[in-house]
């Protein structure tokens, strides 16, 4: 489908700041011909993120994954360095060439016809060659596997595009990547992801869950259960020695700041302040050697802060009670895949590591007490936007908020912002995201 087939895009967003409205067509959440295009102009066309390194961080160690409809294998290369992402498909006949989710192989041979390919995606042999009678031309080194033609990592973070001509990355990041950066700093060593990787599907569209991971008006309301189970299993085990939970309840209380930050090109963040850091934040018992090191402001917002960074389209890295990548993609307009997985510094003492599971296990997991709550409304989302006859999603709370440009937080932090929020309920968040949405459905 082209852009031109589909036309008064503009129409689905709403956005009149100087008048205090923002909203957002449903249509957008529920239109079979519009999630075609956003297949083409958005999943096809931008920077996906596709994994994390440690998740190959061995010569020809691998992974599987989709760039929105595209399968493709992610491979680290014999010398263990290169790192190469090709579309998961046999150069011969198309068949899924590698079928495991993750791995370590010298080559890879495909179970329908025997082609058998190295890590560098090189056709190394063909089955029965010498008596295939094929044509003189047949040449070997013409039927590797397809490259993604851009792959790149940010301080271990890997993201690709199948579109050549994307901007690089650290452009398309622009100062979200200082937000990486308050993560990654966290460990001279580097970060690994952690065993229990968690694959769901829910049945709503993709943008709900870009929505909801930064949306801070919600967790009070739908979390409920949650604040309310934690805070009862501390009253009654509080002489016991137990992983405490953070308060996550009480995000945006009175005394506590947050708000958000739009990074442009549909990059957002959420941030807070922790009532309750102490002993319960992973990695604060490093407070002081990181004042020494980074200064008072940085230490602050590496953990002494709540930070979902979701980076459009397809992915969040929060870091807050624990730490964890959450990265998402389409599979028809109704029907969403998210995989979860909890990462941390190498070589983590054990207490701390513990803490850090225990809470990823509380809240994010699939079994959790929060997932099941969002999924659950993801699907009554999805089928109250069937009625079409109410049209709008309304997102101006915190139009009075709003800041045009950097408020002082991110003055303080030294970031450009293309708007900040006040407050942590605020949902102009959303407005950049759709904004980005409609940038790139209208991009030629």
């Amino acid at each position: 489908m082209k852009v031109t087939e589909l036309s008064g895009l503009e129409n689905y967003i709403d956005d009149r700041p100087a008048e205090g409205v923002a909203r957002v067509d449903r249509s957008i959440f529920t239109d079979p011909d519009l999630f075609e295009l956003e297949m083409t102009q958005i999943w096809e066309k931008t920077w996906l993120f596709i994994g994390h390194e440690d998740q190959i961080r061995n010569a020809n160690d691998y992974f599987t994954t989709w760039m929105g409809r595209q399968p493709v294998v992610v491979v680290r290369g014999a010398d263990g360095k290169e790192i190469n992402v090709f579309i998961n498909a046999c150069s011969h006949r198309g068949s899924q060439l590698v079928r495991e989710s993750m791995g370590n192989r010298a080559d890879f041979t495909c179970f329908f016809h025997g082609w058998c390919f190295n890590t560098g995606g090189e056709l190394v042999s063909v089955t029965k060659e010498d008596i295939g009678g094929y044509p003189d031309q047949f040449d070997k080194a013409e039927y590797g596997l397809t490259k993604v033609p851009r792959v790149e990592n940010y301080r271990g973070f890997l993201f690709a595009s199948l579109n050549e001509d994307v901007p690089p990355l650290k452009e398309h990041l622009a100062d979200a990547a200082v937000m990486i950066d308050l993560l990654a700093d966290q460990s001279d060593d580097g970060f690994e992801v952690l065993k229990g990787i968690s694959t769901y599907t829910y049945k709503g569209n993709w943008k709900l869950q870009t929505e909801n991971g930064v949306d801070g008006y919600h967790v009070h309301q739908a979390h409920l259960n949650f604040a309310l189970t934690t805070a009862n299993r501390e009253r009654i085990r509080a002489s016991e020695e137990h992983t405490k939970s953070m308060q996550v309840g009480q995000l945006g209380a009175k005394g506590l700041n947050g708000g958000f930050f739009d990074f442009g090109n549909g990059h957002t963040m959420l941030w807070g302040d922790w009532p309750n850091k102490g002993d319960r934040r992973p990695n604060f018992h490093r407070w002081a050697e990181w004042l020494e090191k980074y200064g008072e402001t940085r230490t602050e917002w590496m953990i002494g802060k709540l930070r979902n960074l979701q980076l459009y389209p397809n992915v969040f890295i929060m870091d807050q009670m624990s730490t964890q990548i959450r990265v998402f993609r389409p599979i028809s307009v109704d029907l969403t895949e998210v995989t979860v997985y909890a990462i941390a510094p190498k070589g983590e003492e054990k207490q701390y590591r513990r803490a850090r599971v225990r809470q990823y296990e509380d809240f994010f997991n699939a079994s959790g007490m929060a997932t099941p709550d969002d999924l659950a409304e993801f699907s009554y989302s999805q089928s109250g936007y069937m009625g079409a006859l109410a049209r709008w999603n309304d997102m101006s709370r915190g139009s009075k908020h709003l800041t045009q440009g950097s408020n002082q937080f991110a003055q303080e932090l030294g970031v450009d912002t293309v708007t900040s929020g006040g407050r942590v309920e605020d949902e102009g968040i959303f407005v950049a995201q759709h904004r980005r949405w409609l940038e790139l459905m209208q991009s030629e």
